[in-house]
């Protein structure tokens, strides 16, 4: 199912007669995953589960480029996996434009980007950004996706220094 859409089932579990069905809980997620547990009372609070994002419009410059956080969102899963246990993904949205008079070729995002989260320092595990970018092109977007550890909530993301580049950076927290 797509992140946002809905979907009715019925997922059918035998238990004993005498079980009680709100004192059950549903258990999502393999052992190696990150996994939601919902009671069946009727009023389970599934909010924890929901992804969170925000919007920082943060801007940095690098190899000439000007990149802007559109937003970044916290969820378990993204589509066809389902975040390893105690780890959560963070997915940024950033805008490129390109000011210079010439085609910019900061390569691939595997190759430069991070994100730092307390002692941790991730590279991504998928991304959709361009390669490249035409002279005076304005505001293409792409994603690049990260895992993280669950319950992090202050991020520095990291253009490592390449080609003469300095580094940069820009933080953000999703809270």
């Amino acid at each position: 199912i797509a992140s946002g859409a809905t979907q009715q089932s019925i997922v059918d579990f035998a238990v004993p007669g005498n079980d009680r069905i709100t004192q059950l809980t549903l258990r999502l997620g393999a052992a190696n995953e990150a996994q939601m547990d919902i009671p069946l009372t009727g009023h389970a609070d599934l909010s924890k589960y929901s992804s969170k994002s925000i919007q920082p419009d943060d801007k940095m410059i690098y190899l000439g480029l000007n990149w802007t956080v559109v937003k970044a969102t916290e969820q378990l899963g993204i589509p066809g996996t389902q975040a390893s246990k105690g780890m959560t993904f963070i997915k940024v949205t950033l805008r490129v434009d390109n000011p210079l008079s010439q085609q910019a070729i900061p390569g691939s995002p595997y190759d430069y980007a991070r994100l730092k989260t307390g002692n941790t320092t991730a590279a991504p595990r998928f991304t959709d950004l361009p390669v490249s970018f035409d002279t005076g092109e304005t505001g293409k977007t792409g994603t690049i996706t990260f895992l993280i550890p669950q319950d992090s909530t202050a991020f520095t993301l990291i253009f490592l220094p390449q080609s003469g580049a300095d580094q940069s950076t820009t933080d953000f927290q999703i809270s």
